[in-house]
């Protein structure tokens, strides 16, 4: 190269050459008016001789070109040119730059150049090596061409790094851009850039955003976009859809404002296709309205503000893995799933959500037993919604902690005969709702869960005829639990459950588990029988009522040692037609029992040890033929329209080996209520069935003490016998005994001159009261009939004695 002087250019320099020497003096522009080298293909003959600037002219200027005129600014501005050759400025101290429309033949080499300022707007690149370079402003590729990779590798740029519009061409399983450990100190602008390759950002660090919308990104079956460690110190924006081939992969990555990337479409098929794995997000993290095929990845994510995917659809993923997989994912706000359509499992496992978790509307579902909704001691600070959702699969909120409400409205839940919805051991500080059209194919368990305000399930449906429908043993719940009109296809078990309000299963419908349903080698219930039930809620504790007005339940209803504070309502209840028994509630402690089923039970009722304040039955409350089981059941007022009688039928009925229990109650709660008639009824039937039940003597026995005195009862018949008898025994040796002498009436003297007057009427009382001496019986020897009257008077007086002796007895032992 032949130089004159400082000031004017080389001799052997061509005549455009010379022209960009005296643009670059002047810091102007210089336009070769060439084709676009991006919206078309032009060969070399389009660029002509009059278009063509050397590389090493270009090289010359930039490191050690002349001076600039005064008030110039250093640096060069070329338009529409061909550049001919390798430009290598690589290690050098650079002007700054502008090639415009430019052409470049080989793939330009910047690495660990300095600059102030890096222009390469609609050119045409083979590519760009750049690592390590520093550039102290902007650096532009925009609406460039490059046809091969861009390495920046720890590079240091002190403005934006603009690819807006670019368009690079690497190959698809080549490397398009490499950004490993560079420096942008504002944005990074990929908006609308269409890449094909890899995009690498390993450790990177932009301090302003990273402008992604209208990207399209294509590394089939690869990372398209790999930026693990990323640091972003705004947003990353792709607001207007973003399209991927490839995954896109920001494990670790570190956002200081928001992930915004509605409309998103990733394409990478049984594989990772986003993966935000321990990334932390200060502000929103948003993705509405994505298509993503394969699988999400959100592992131990920290999202400082709300986290959202509604109207995402996720599919085409590997079996076994998950569509979200969030496990330990932490967000200071609400986690918005609304919407989502879900291939496999939303696995949330120890989640941590300071605010609200919304799944509504949304579609899950699982594939080889997998719960479609997972989140298992996940933390949610405020409340939980799956309302309208569909599962198919199981929801697994086992030991879930939410501080607020917990809301299935019209969900619906299907995983077979296997738990469909699973709440055990739960802490749910408001409601728990599976109300409106709320549908559960499989169990719904709460074993061990606890609800701070009520559980509602009025009009819901739980399907699992050949097991549990509703586990929910040791369930604590602070308000009701209201199941009006649900439909239960299998048992309902509330054993050990502690409720400090109602129970309500009001026009409810429980059909309950087949008495011949076989366990299937699982143990189904370790607290006792389950086979032919409908409700269980052994031992349970419940402040309020239990309500089952209008209920039909098919098969058995449980309620033994259960405590109710209030009321238990079985009034116009359909009780069992199926199974062994229609009511057991052995030790159930209540304030009112109202017994009024909608039609006479026909099965077997057993109300043992139990004890009411008040039982409300009538006609059609216990079973005509069934057994009927009262021992020990007690209660202390009665509302029935049932005659006494009808009493004495009932409890024949239910003690058909006698057992004098049941009758001491009933007496006893007719004397408080002032029916004493009617307790002196039911306490001779008693002592009747007594002596009924023993030996032919003591039947015997029995039955001369019911004739006599009605076994203490009726004392009059006594008084009536007494007399009858000492009527005619007086009348007997007042006239009918033969006198002794013809001066002397009546029967001869023991002794003639030791015997006191004679009076037939003492005679006959002396004889008739054996404890007591009158000194009659004693003196008179009686012959012929009259020996057999006083024999007759004798034993009737010992009989009557004894009968009334036997009816005091009683009497005090019950006072």
């Amino acid at each position: 190269m032949t130089q004159t002087n400082d000031l004017s250019p080389p001799d052997d320099w061509s005549l455009p050459e010379q022209r960009l020497w005296t643009a670059f003096r002047r810091g102007a522009q210089l336009d070769l008016e060439g084709p676009s080298p991006v919206t078309g293909s032009p060969g070399n003959e389009y660029w002509g001789l009059e278009r063509i600037i050397r590389a090493e002219v270009i090289a010359h200027l930039l490191m050690h070109g002349p001076p600039q005129l005064p008030g110039s600014p250093a640096r060069l501005i070329l338009k529409g040119a061909r550049v001919s050759g390798w430009l290598d400025v690589g290690c050098g101290e650079l002007e700054s730059f502008l090639f415009l429309g430019c052409a470049f033949d080989r793939t330009l080499n910047l690495s660990d150049a300095n600059t102030q300022f890096i222009g390469f707007t609609d050119c045409l690149l083979p590519g760009l090596n750049a690592e390590r370079v520093t550039c102290s402003g902007p650096m532009f590729l925009d609406g460039s061409r490059v046809l091969g990779p861009i390495h920046l590798g720890d590079a240091e740029i002190g403005g934006d790094l603009v690819l807006k519009n670019a368009t690079i061409d690497a190959g698809e399983a080549k490397l398009a851009i490499r950004l490993n450990g560079t420096h942008v100190a504002s944005d990074l602008n990929l908006h609308g850039a269409n890449i094909t390759g890899w995009v690498r950002m390993d450790s990177a660090r932009i301090d302003g955003d990273l402008l992604l919308t209208g990207a399209r990104l294509a590394a089939p079956g690869n990372w398209a976009l790999a930026a693990p460690a990323l640091v972003v110190g705004g947003s990353i924006i792709g607001s207007t859809g973003v399209q991927v081939t490839g995954g896109v992969l920001l494990a670790g990555a570190t956002i200081g404002d928001s992930v915004l990337l509605d409309r998103l479409e990733v394409s990478r098929p049984l594989e990772t296709a986003l993966s935000f794995d321990h990334c932390r997000v200060a502000m929103r993290f948003r993705s509405d309205d994505a298509r993503i095929r394969g699988a999400v990845q959100l592992h131990h994510m920290v999202v400082g503000c709300n986290i959202s995917l509604k109207r995402s659809i996720i599919s085409d993923l590997k079996k076994d893995d998950d569509a979200i997989r969030a496990d330990h994912l932490e967000v200071e706000g609400s986690a918005l799933f609304n919407d989502v359509d879900l291939a496999s499992s939303l696995y949330m496992h120890g989640a941590r959500i300071a605010c609200n978790l919304m799944i509504v509307r949304a579609k899950l579902s699982a594939s080889d037993k997998r719960s479609a909704l997972d989140a298992n001691g996940a933390n949610i600070g405020n409340s939980f919604s799956a309302a309208n959702c569909t599962s198919d699969g199981a929801v697994t909120l086992t030991a879930i902690h939410i501080d607020g409400n917990a809301d299935f409205y019209n969900a619906t839940i299907s995983n077979g005969s296997a738990t469909a919805l699973d709440l055990r051991r739960a802490v749910i500080k408001g409601s728990l709702a599976t109300t409106g059209s709320f549908v559960a194919t499989g169990s719904v368990q709460l074993t061990n869960a606890a609800v701070g305000v009520n559980l509602r399930m009025t009009d819901a449906k739980l399907t699992n005829p050949r097991g549990i429908a509703l586990g929910a043993s040791g369930l604590q719940l602070t308000g009701d639990l209201i199941a009006d009109r649900c439909t239960v296809e299998g048992l309902i078990d509330l054993a050990g459950s502690l409720l400090d309000g109602d129970l309500r299963f009001v026009d409810a419908t429980l059909n309950g588990l087949s008495a011949d349903e076989s366990s299937r080698g699982t143990v189904v219930d370790a607290k006792g029988e389950w086979r032919g039930l409908a409700l269980r809620c052994t031992g349970a504790r419940i402040a309020g009522d239990i309500d089952l007005r209008g209920a039909q339940l098919k098969r058995g209803l449980v309620m033994d040692s259960v405590t109710v504070g209030r009321t238990v309502r079985l009034e116009c209840t359909h009780l069992a037609t199926d199974g062994p028994l229609a009511l057991r509630a052995d030790g159930l402690t209540a304030g009112t029992l109202v017994l009024r089923p909608a039609l006479q039970p026909v099965h077997a009722f057993s109300l043992a040890s139990a004890s009411v304040q008040e039982l409300a039955d009538g006609a059609t409350s216990w079973p005509a033929a069934a057994p009927i089981n009262i021992s020990g059941f007690n209660y202390e007022r009665l509302d029935s329209d049932l005659s006494a009688a009808e009493r004495l039928m009932w409890l024949k009925r239910a003690t058909p080996t006698y057992a004098s229990g049941p009758y001491e109650e009933l007496a006893a709660c007719l004397d408080l209520a002032g029916q004493d008639d009617d307790a002196r009824t039911i306490r001779l039937a008693s002592i009747r069935r007594a002596h009924q039940s023993k030996n032919l003597m003591i039947r015997l026995w029995g039955s001369l003490q019911d004739a006599v005195i009605g076994y203490g009862y009726a004392p009059g018949r006594a008084l009536a016998v007494f007399a009858l008898l000492l009527m005619g025994a007086g009348l007997w040796f007042t006239f009918g005994a033969p006198d002794c002498l013809p001066t002397s009436p009546g029967l001869c003297p023991v002794k003639a001159d030791e015997h006191p007057t004679w009076d037939p009427w003492l005679y006959s009382l002396d004889l008739l009261i054996p404890l007591v001496d009158l000194g009659h019986e004693k003196a008179w020897d009686p012959l012929g009939v009259s020996k057999l009257v006083t024999m007759v008077l004798v034993m009737s007086g010992w009989v009557l004695a004894t009968t009334v002796i036997a009816a005091a007895s009683r009497t005090l032992r019950r006072a």
